[in-house]
Protein backbone atom coordinates (compact mmCIF):
# COMPACT_ATOMS: atom_id res chain seq x y z
CA UNK A 1 0.00 0.00 0.00
CA UNK A 2 1.09 3.56 -0.68
CA UNK A 3 2.54 4.68 2.70
CA UNK A 4 1.42 8.30 2.26
CA UNK A 5 -2.13 7.22 1.46
CA UNK A 6 -2.24 4.86 4.44
CA UNK A 7 -0.83 7.53 6.76
CA UNK A 8 -3.36 10.15 5.62
CA UNK A 9 -6.29 7.78 6.19
CA UNK A 10 -4.96 6.63 9.57
CA UNK A 11 -4.20 10.19 10.73
CA UNK A 12 -7.72 11.35 9.97
CA UNK A 13 -9.32 8.38 11.71
CA UNK A 14 -7.16 8.92 14.79
CA UNK A 15 -7.92 12.66 14.97
CA UNK A 16 -11.63 12.26 14.25
CA UNK A 17 -13.99 14.65 12.52
CA UNK A 18 -13.54 18.18 13.90
CA UNK A 19 -16.41 20.32 15.08
CA UNK A 20 -16.92 23.20 12.67
CA UNK A 21 -19.07 26.27 12.17
CA UNK A 22 -22.21 24.98 10.48
CA UNK A 23 -22.86 26.37 7.04
CA UNK A 24 -26.32 26.89 5.56
CA UNK A 25 -25.68 24.99 2.31
CA UNK A 26 -28.17 22.11 2.15
CA UNK A 27 -26.77 18.90 0.66
CA UNK A 28 -30.01 17.00 1.10
CA UNK A 29 -30.68 13.88 3.15
CA UNK A 30 -27.72 11.46 2.96
CA UNK A 31 -28.49 8.27 1.05
CA UNK A 32 -27.83 4.89 2.61
CA UNK A 33 -24.77 3.43 0.81
CA UNK A 34 -25.85 1.49 -2.26
CA UNK A 35 -24.90 0.91 -5.87
CA UNK A 36 -26.21 3.60 -8.19
CA UNK A 37 -26.37 6.44 -5.66
CA UNK A 38 -25.89 9.90 -7.12
CA UNK A 39 -22.62 11.65 -6.28
CA UNK A 40 -22.82 15.01 -4.51
CA UNK A 41 -20.37 17.53 -6.03
CA UNK A 42 -19.55 20.60 -3.92
CA UNK A 43 -17.68 23.32 -5.81
CA UNK A 44 -16.47 26.79 -4.91
CA UNK A 45 -13.47 29.06 -4.58
CA UNK A 46 -10.54 27.81 -2.53
CA UNK A 47 -10.76 28.45 1.23
CA UNK A 48 -14.48 29.23 1.16
CA UNK A 49 -15.43 26.27 3.36
CA UNK A 50 -15.88 23.22 1.13
CA UNK A 51 -13.87 20.95 3.44
CA UNK A 52 -15.66 22.25 6.53
CA UNK A 53 -18.98 21.53 4.83
CA UNK A 54 -17.83 17.94 4.30
CA UNK A 55 -16.88 17.71 7.99
CA UNK A 56 -20.32 19.03 8.88
CA UNK A 57 -21.88 16.28 6.75
CA UNK A 58 -19.64 13.62 8.30
CA UNK A 59 -20.73 14.62 11.80
CA UNK A 60 -24.35 14.44 10.70
CA UNK A 61 -23.90 11.01 9.11
CA UNK A 62 -21.92 9.76 12.11
CA UNK A 63 -24.86 10.53 14.36
CA UNK A 64 -27.35 8.85 12.03
CA UNK A 65 -25.25 5.82 11.05
CA UNK A 66 -22.46 5.44 13.64
CA UNK A 67 -21.42 1.94 12.50
CA UNK A 68 -20.98 2.70 8.80
CA UNK A 69 -17.31 3.36 7.87
CA UNK A 70 -16.37 6.81 6.57
CA UNK A 71 -13.42 7.60 4.31
CA UNK A 72 -12.12 11.16 4.02
CA UNK A 73 -9.22 11.87 1.67
CA UNK A 74 -7.79 15.24 0.62
CA UNK A 75 -5.84 15.12 -2.64
CA UNK A 76 -4.35 18.58 -2.14
CA UNK A 77 -1.06 17.20 -0.81
CA UNK A 78 2.33 17.70 -2.47
CA UNK A 79 3.48 14.25 -1.29
CA UNK A 80 1.04 12.69 -3.75
CA UNK A 81 2.52 14.42 -6.80
CA UNK A 82 2.86 13.74 -9.66
CA UNK A 83 -0.81 12.82 -9.71
CA UNK A 84 -1.59 9.64 -11.61
CA UNK A 85 -4.96 8.03 -12.21
CA UNK A 86 -3.85 4.91 -10.27
CA UNK A 87 -3.78 7.01 -7.08
CA UNK A 88 -7.58 6.88 -6.90
CA UNK A 89 -7.69 3.09 -6.78
CA UNK A 90 -4.82 3.07 -4.26
CA UNK A 91 -6.88 5.23 -1.90
CA UNK A 92 -9.94 3.00 -2.14
CA UNK A 93 -7.97 -0.27 -1.87
CA UNK A 94 -6.12 1.02 1.20
CA UNK A 95 -9.41 2.01 2.85
CA UNK A 96 -10.89 -1.45 2.19
CA UNK A 97 -7.75 -3.09 3.60
CA UNK A 98 -8.21 -1.11 6.82
CA UNK A 99 -11.99 -1.61 6.86
CA UNK A 100 -12.81 -4.91 5.08
CA UNK A 101 -16.33 -4.76 6.52
CA UNK A 102 -17.04 -1.74 4.30
CA UNK A 103 -17.26 -3.99 1.25
CA UNK A 104 -20.37 -5.69 2.61
CA UNK A 105 -21.77 -2.98 4.89
CA UNK A 106 -21.13 -0.08 2.54
CA UNK A 107 -19.35 3.19 3.21
CA UNK A 108 -19.52 6.96 2.91
CA UNK A 109 -16.67 8.32 0.79
CA UNK A 110 -15.55 11.96 0.95
CA UNK A 111 -12.99 13.11 -1.63
CA UNK A 112 -11.54 16.62 -1.30
CA UNK A 113 -10.12 18.49 -4.35
CA UNK A 114 -10.43 15.37 -6.48
CA UNK A 115 -10.05 17.37 -9.70
CA UNK A 116 -6.29 17.31 -9.09
CA UNK A 117 -6.18 13.66 -10.24
CA UNK A 118 -6.54 12.57 -13.89
CA UNK A 119 -9.59 10.50 -14.89
CA UNK A 120 -11.44 11.22 -11.66
CA UNK A 121 -14.79 11.18 -13.47
CA UNK A 122 -14.27 7.66 -14.81
CA UNK A 123 -13.18 6.50 -11.34
CA UNK A 124 -16.32 7.85 -9.71
CA UNK A 125 -18.48 6.31 -12.43
CA UNK A 126 -16.95 2.91 -11.66
CA UNK A 127 -17.61 3.31 -7.95
CA UNK A 128 -21.22 4.34 -8.56
CA UNK A 129 -21.79 1.28 -10.76
CA UNK A 130 -19.94 -1.35 -8.72
CA UNK A 131 -19.57 -0.33 -5.07
CA UNK A 132 -21.98 -0.02 -2.16
CA UNK A 133 -21.16 3.60 -1.38
CA UNK A 134 -22.44 7.16 -1.02
CA UNK A 135 -19.95 9.68 -2.41
CA UNK A 136 -19.28 13.36 -1.69
CA UNK A 137 -16.72 15.26 -3.77
CA UNK A 138 -15.31 18.80 -3.65
CA UNK A 139 -13.39 20.81 -6.21
CA UNK A 140 -12.20 24.37 -6.75
CA UNK A 141 -13.14 24.75 -10.39
CA UNK A 142 -16.45 25.31 -12.11
CA UNK A 143 -15.03 23.15 -14.92
CA UNK A 144 -15.97 20.22 -12.71
CA UNK A 145 -19.50 21.02 -13.82
CA UNK A 146 -18.64 21.02 -17.53
CA UNK A 147 -15.45 20.39 -19.49
CA UNK A 148 -13.55 18.36 -16.88
CA UNK A 149 -16.51 16.06 -16.28
CA UNK A 150 -16.12 12.79 -18.13
CA UNK A 151 -19.04 12.27 -20.47
CA UNK A 152 -19.84 8.88 -18.97
CA UNK A 153 -20.30 10.48 -15.53
CA UNK A 154 -22.92 13.01 -16.58
CA UNK A 155 -26.37 12.48 -15.12
CA UNK A 156 -24.96 10.67 -12.10
CA UNK A 157 -24.32 13.63 -9.82
CA UNK A 158 -25.98 16.53 -8.05
CA UNK A 159 -23.98 19.76 -7.82
CA UNK A 160 -23.97 22.34 -5.06
CA UNK A 161 -22.02 25.61 -5.12
CA UNK A 162 -20.69 26.96 -1.83
CA UNK A 163 -19.56 30.55 -1.31
CA UNK A 164 -17.82 32.51 1.42
CA UNK A 165 -20.23 33.14 4.29
CA UNK A 166 -23.50 34.82 3.41
CA UNK A 167 -24.79 37.78 5.41
CA UNK A 168 -26.95 35.41 7.46
CA UNK A 169 -23.98 33.15 8.23
CA UNK A 170 -21.78 36.15 9.04
CA UNK A 171 -24.33 37.34 11.61
CA UNK A 172 -24.42 33.92 13.26
CA UNK A 173 -20.62 33.51 13.16
CA UNK A 174 -20.16 36.79 15.06
CA UNK A 175 -23.06 36.08 17.48
CA UNK A 176 -24.95 39.15 16.27
CA UNK A 177 -28.20 37.26 15.73
CA UNK A 178 -29.21 33.81 14.52
CA UNK A 179 -30.75 34.79 11.19
CA UNK A 180 -31.71 31.26 10.12
CA UNK A 181 -35.37 31.39 9.20
CA UNK A 182 -35.30 35.13 8.57
CA UNK A 183 -35.84 36.60 5.11
CA UNK A 184 -36.07 40.07 3.62
CA UNK A 185 -39.84 39.88 4.20
CA UNK A 186 -39.56 38.97 7.91
CA UNK A 187 -40.86 41.25 10.63
CA UNK A 188 -37.89 42.44 12.70
CA UNK A 189 -37.90 44.02 16.12
CA UNK A 190 -36.24 47.41 16.47
CA UNK A 191 -33.47 45.80 18.53
CA UNK A 192 -32.74 43.16 15.86
CA UNK A 193 -32.86 45.75 13.08
CA UNK A 194 -30.36 47.88 14.97
CA UNK A 195 -27.99 44.93 15.38
CA UNK A 196 -28.17 44.16 11.67
CA UNK A 197 -27.68 47.81 10.72
CA UNK A 198 -24.59 48.13 12.92
CA UNK A 199 -23.04 44.88 11.64
CA UNK A 200 -23.36 45.67 7.91
CA UNK A 201 -20.17 47.80 7.56
CA UNK A 202 -18.14 44.92 8.99
CA UNK A 203 -19.52 42.46 6.46
CA UNK A 204 -18.95 44.81 3.53
CA UNK A 205 -15.36 45.32 4.67
CA UNK A 206 -14.29 41.92 6.00
CA UNK A 207 -16.43 39.73 3.74
CA UNK A 208 -17.31 36.10 4.30
CA UNK A 209 -14.10 34.04 4.25
CA UNK A 210 -13.95 32.46 7.71
CA UNK A 211 -10.27 32.58 8.70
CA UNK A 212 -9.84 36.35 8.08
CA UNK A 213 -12.66 36.99 10.59
CA UNK A 214 -10.27 36.05 13.39
CA UNK A 215 -7.47 38.41 12.30
CA UNK A 216 -6.69 42.10 12.47
CA UNK A 217 -7.40 44.23 9.42
CA UNK A 218 -3.95 44.12 7.81
CA UNK A 219 -3.47 40.41 8.44
CA UNK A 220 -6.95 39.72 7.03
CA UNK A 221 -6.10 41.67 3.88
CA UNK A 222 -2.80 39.82 3.47
CA UNK A 223 -4.47 36.43 3.94
CA UNK A 224 -7.13 37.14 1.32
CA UNK A 225 -4.46 38.28 -1.13
CA UNK A 226 -2.67 34.99 -0.52
CA UNK A 227 -5.91 33.10 -1.19
CA UNK A 228 -6.24 34.79 -4.57
CA UNK A 229 -2.63 34.35 -5.67
CA UNK A 230 -2.51 30.73 -4.52
CA UNK A 231 -5.67 30.03 -6.49
CA UNK A 232 -4.13 31.58 -9.60
CA UNK A 233 -0.92 29.60 -9.15
CA UNK A 234 -2.72 26.27 -8.74
CA UNK A 235 -5.86 26.65 -10.85
CA UNK A 236 -4.59 28.90 -13.64
CA UNK A 237 -0.80 28.99 -14.04
CA UNK A 238 -0.13 25.31 -13.24
CA UNK A 239 -3.33 23.95 -14.79
CA UNK A 240 -2.84 25.72 -18.12
CA UNK A 241 0.97 25.75 -18.15
CA UNK A 242 1.18 29.53 -18.54
CA UNK A 243 4.58 30.91 -19.47
CA UNK A 244 3.91 34.45 -18.25
CA UNK A 245 2.83 34.19 -14.58
CA UNK A 246 3.48 37.90 -14.00
CA UNK A 247 0.70 38.74 -16.45
CA UNK A 248 -1.70 36.38 -14.68
CA UNK A 249 -1.04 37.86 -11.23
CA UNK A 250 -0.97 41.53 -12.27
CA UNK A 251 -4.13 41.24 -14.36
CA UNK A 252 -5.84 39.42 -11.48
CA UNK A 253 -5.01 42.28 -9.12
CA UNK A 254 -6.53 44.76 -11.58
CA UNK A 255 -9.66 42.63 -12.02
CA UNK A 256 -10.27 42.13 -8.30
CA UNK A 257 -9.85 45.85 -7.65
CA UNK A 258 -12.46 46.53 -10.37
CA UNK A 259 -15.36 44.65 -8.75
CA UNK A 260 -18.61 46.41 -9.59
CA UNK A 261 -17.04 48.29 -12.51
CA UNK A 262 -16.71 47.79 -16.25
CA UNK A 263 -13.48 46.08 -17.22
CA UNK A 264 -11.89 47.05 -20.51
CA UNK A 265 -9.53 44.32 -21.67
CA UNK A 266 -8.06 46.59 -24.34
CA UNK A 267 -7.32 49.28 -21.77
CA UNK A 268 -5.87 46.75 -19.34
CA UNK A 269 -3.57 45.37 -22.06
CA UNK A 270 -2.35 48.89 -22.88
CA UNK A 271 -1.73 49.76 -19.23
CA UNK A 272 0.21 46.55 -18.66
CA UNK A 273 2.26 47.32 -21.76
CA UNK A 274 3.06 50.81 -20.43
CA UNK A 275 4.22 49.14 -17.19
CA UNK A 276 6.64 46.99 -19.18
CA UNK A 277 4.49 43.83 -19.21
CA UNK A 278 3.77 42.72 -22.77
CA UNK A 279 0.57 40.80 -23.37
CA UNK A 280 -2.36 40.61 -25.78
CA UNK A 281 -6.09 41.04 -25.63
CA UNK A 282 -6.56 37.33 -26.36
CA UNK A 283 -4.33 36.38 -23.43
CA UNK A 284 -6.23 38.63 -21.03
CA UNK A 285 -9.59 37.41 -22.27
CA UNK A 286 -8.47 33.83 -21.66
CA UNK A 287 -7.19 34.73 -18.21
CA UNK A 288 -10.52 36.30 -17.32
CA UNK A 289 -12.28 33.05 -18.21
CA UNK A 290 -9.77 31.10 -16.11
CA UNK A 291 -10.44 33.38 -13.11
CA UNK A 292 -14.14 32.69 -13.53
CA UNK A 293 -13.55 28.94 -13.67
CA UNK A 294 -11.71 29.26 -10.35
CA UNK A 295 -14.64 31.18 -8.80
CA UNK A 296 -12.46 34.22 -8.06
CA UNK A 297 -14.67 36.64 -10.00
CA UNK A 298 -17.51 36.71 -12.49
CA UNK A 299 -18.39 38.68 -15.60
CA UNK A 300 -21.84 40.18 -15.94
CA UNK A 301 -22.79 41.16 -19.47
CA UNK A 302 -25.82 42.90 -20.92
CA UNK A 303 -29.12 41.05 -21.14
CA UNK A 304 -29.51 40.82 -24.89
CA UNK A 305 -31.40 38.95 -27.57
CA UNK A 306 -28.29 38.84 -29.74
CA UNK A 307 -26.25 35.68 -29.16
CA UNK A 308 -23.62 36.93 -31.61
CA UNK A 309 -22.60 39.87 -29.43
CA UNK A 310 -19.36 39.59 -27.51
CA UNK A 311 -20.52 39.49 -23.87
CA UNK A 312 -17.19 40.81 -22.63
CA UNK A 313 -17.58 44.01 -24.65
CA UNK A 314 -19.97 45.46 -22.07
CA UNK A 315 -19.09 43.34 -19.04
CA UNK A 316 -18.78 44.33 -15.45
CA UNK A 317 -16.82 42.06 -13.11
CA UNK A 318 -17.67 41.06 -9.55
CA UNK A 319 -15.43 39.45 -6.95
CA UNK A 320 -16.54 36.29 -5.19
CA UNK A 321 -16.62 38.25 -1.92
CA UNK A 322 -16.56 41.94 -0.88
CA UNK A 323 -13.54 41.20 1.31
CA UNK A 324 -11.52 40.42 -1.84
CA UNK A 325 -12.32 43.88 -3.19
CA UNK A 326 -11.02 45.49 -0.01
CA UNK A 327 -7.88 43.33 -0.13
CA UNK A 328 -7.01 44.52 -3.66
CA UNK A 329 -8.28 48.11 -3.62
CA UNK A 330 -5.60 50.83 -3.63
CA UNK A 331 -4.95 52.33 -0.22
CA UNK A 332 -7.24 55.22 0.59
CA UNK A 333 -9.84 54.38 -2.06
CA UNK A 334 -13.44 54.76 -0.88
CA UNK A 335 -15.36 51.95 -2.57
CA UNK A 336 -18.52 51.58 -0.48
CA UNK A 337 -20.69 51.43 -3.60
CA UNK A 338 -18.51 48.73 -5.18
CA UNK A 339 -18.55 46.64 -2.00
CA UNK A 340 -22.33 46.94 -1.68
CA UNK A 341 -22.87 46.01 -5.32
CA UNK A 342 -20.50 43.05 -4.94
CA UNK A 343 -22.42 41.77 -1.91
CA UNK A 344 -25.75 42.10 -3.75
CA UNK A 345 -24.40 40.24 -6.80
CA UNK A 346 -23.14 37.37 -4.66
CA UNK A 347 -26.49 37.07 -2.89
CA UNK A 348 -28.21 36.86 -6.27
CA UNK A 349 -25.80 34.07 -7.26
CA UNK A 350 -26.49 32.19 -4.01
CA UNK A 351 -30.22 32.37 -4.60
CA UNK A 352 -29.96 31.32 -8.23
CA UNK A 353 -26.85 29.17 -8.25
CA UNK A 354 -26.40 26.81 -11.16
CA UNK A 355 -28.36 28.88 -13.67
CA UNK A 356 -26.92 29.11 -17.15
CA UNK A 357 -24.53 31.93 -17.97
CA UNK A 358 -26.25 35.26 -18.41
CA UNK A 359 -29.19 34.52 -16.11
CA UNK A 360 -27.94 37.43 -13.99
CA UNK A 361 -27.14 40.36 -16.27
CA UNK A 362 -27.03 44.14 -16.43
CA UNK A 363 -29.82 45.84 -18.34
CA UNK A 364 -29.27 48.86 -20.59
CA UNK A 365 -32.49 50.56 -21.63
CA UNK A 366 -32.41 53.02 -24.51
CA UNK A 367 -35.39 55.36 -24.46
CA UNK A 368 -35.88 58.75 -26.09
CA UNK A 369 -32.23 59.10 -27.01
CA UNK A 370 -31.18 58.40 -23.43
CA UNK A 371 -29.55 55.27 -22.04
CA UNK A 372 -30.58 54.02 -18.61
CA UNK A 373 -28.94 51.22 -16.67
CA UNK A 374 -30.21 48.71 -14.13
CA UNK A 375 -27.43 46.97 -12.23
CA UNK A 376 -28.98 43.49 -12.20
CA UNK A 377 -31.72 41.81 -14.18
CA UNK A 378 -32.57 38.20 -13.53
CA UNK A 379 -34.10 36.54 -16.53
CA UNK A 380 -33.69 34.49 -19.69
CA UNK A 381 -30.53 35.48 -21.61
CA UNK A 382 -31.64 33.57 -24.71
CA UNK A 383 -34.87 35.53 -25.05
CA UNK A 384 -33.68 38.79 -23.51
CA UNK A 385 -36.57 38.65 -21.03
CA UNK A 386 -36.25 39.86 -17.44
CA UNK A 387 -38.43 38.94 -14.48
CA UNK A 388 -36.67 40.76 -11.64
CA UNK A 389 -34.88 44.12 -11.57
CA UNK A 390 -32.45 45.14 -8.84
CA UNK A 391 -30.76 48.53 -8.62
CA UNK A 392 -27.96 49.18 -6.11
CA UNK A 393 -27.18 52.61 -4.62
CA UNK A 394 -25.41 53.56 -1.40
CA UNK A 395 -28.02 56.28 -0.87
CA UNK A 396 -30.90 58.01 -2.65
CA UNK A 397 -30.65 61.19 -0.58
CA UNK A 398 -28.98 63.23 -3.31
CA UNK A 399 -31.59 64.41 -5.80
CA UNK A 400 -29.44 63.73 -8.88
CA UNK A 401 -28.68 60.17 -7.74
CA UNK A 402 -32.31 59.53 -6.87
CA UNK A 403 -33.48 60.69 -10.30
CA UNK A 404 -30.89 58.56 -12.10
CA UNK A 405 -31.44 55.34 -10.15
CA UNK A 406 -35.24 55.49 -10.02
CA UNK A 407 -35.49 56.73 -13.60
CA UNK A 408 -33.42 53.83 -14.90
CA UNK A 409 -35.52 51.36 -12.94
CA UNK A 410 -38.79 52.83 -14.19
CA UNK A 411 -37.59 52.77 -17.80
CA UNK A 412 -36.71 49.09 -17.43
CA UNK A 413 -40.07 48.33 -15.82
CA UNK A 414 -41.82 49.98 -18.78
CA UNK A 415 -39.75 48.18 -21.37
CA UNK A 416 -40.04 44.74 -19.77
CA UNK A 417 -43.62 45.13 -18.53
CA UNK A 418 -42.70 44.43 -14.92
CA UNK A 419 -44.82 45.82 -12.06
CA UNK A 420 -42.03 45.80 -9.46
CA UNK A 421 -38.45 46.89 -9.02
CA UNK A 422 -35.96 46.91 -6.16
CA UNK A 423 -33.39 49.42 -4.99
CA UNK A 424 -30.89 48.15 -2.41
CA UNK A 425 -29.27 50.86 -0.29
CA UNK A 426 -27.08 50.81 2.79
CA UNK A 427 -29.80 52.00 5.13
CA UNK A 428 -32.84 53.58 3.49
CA UNK A 429 -36.31 52.05 3.37
CA UNK A 430 -39.21 53.28 1.29
CA UNK A 431 -42.19 52.04 -0.77
CA UNK A 432 -42.78 54.08 -3.91
CA UNK A 433 -45.86 53.94 -6.11
CA UNK A 434 -44.90 54.92 -9.65
CA UNK A 435 -46.90 54.84 -12.93
CA UNK A 436 -45.21 51.53 -13.83
CA UNK A 437 -46.07 49.85 -10.52
CA UNK A 438 -44.15 49.78 -7.23
CA UNK A 439 -40.50 50.27 -6.32
CA UNK A 440 -39.22 48.78 -3.08
CA UNK A 441 -36.32 50.68 -1.53
CA UNK A 442 -34.74 48.24 0.93
CA UNK A 443 -31.71 48.52 3.23
CA UNK A 444 -28.98 45.99 2.46
CA UNK A 445 -29.02 44.62 6.01
CA UNK A 446 -32.56 43.40 5.29
CA UNK A 447 -32.28 42.55 1.58
CA UNK A 448 -29.19 40.38 2.05
CA UNK A 449 -31.17 38.05 4.34
CA UNK A 450 -32.46 36.50 1.12
CA UNK A 451 -35.80 35.33 -0.16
Amino acid sequence: MNPVVRQKIADFEEQGVPEVFERDLDLGAPHVPARGNLVTLVTGVRRCGKTYRLFQEMNHIGQMHPRVPILYFNFEDERLKPFEASLLSEVLDTFYAIHPEAKEMGAYLFFDEIQEVPEWGMFLRRLVDTEKVTIYVTGSSSRMLSADMATEFRGRSLTREIWPMSWSEYLRFHDVVDARGLSRASALSSATAAKLRNALPGYLTRGGFIDPQRLGTQDAIQLQQEYAFRTVNMDVIERYGLKTPVVATQFLSRCLASSGCELSINKAAEQLKQAGVRTSRTTLSNLLSYYEESYLLFSVGELSRSLSENPRAVSKVYDVDPGMLVAFSPAGVVDEGQRLETAVFNQLRRERGGLRQGAIARLLVREGGKQNEVDFARGDPLMGDAYELVQVSVSLEEAKTRKRELGGLQAAMRQKGLPEGWVVTTGESEELDVPEGRIHVVPAWRWLLGE
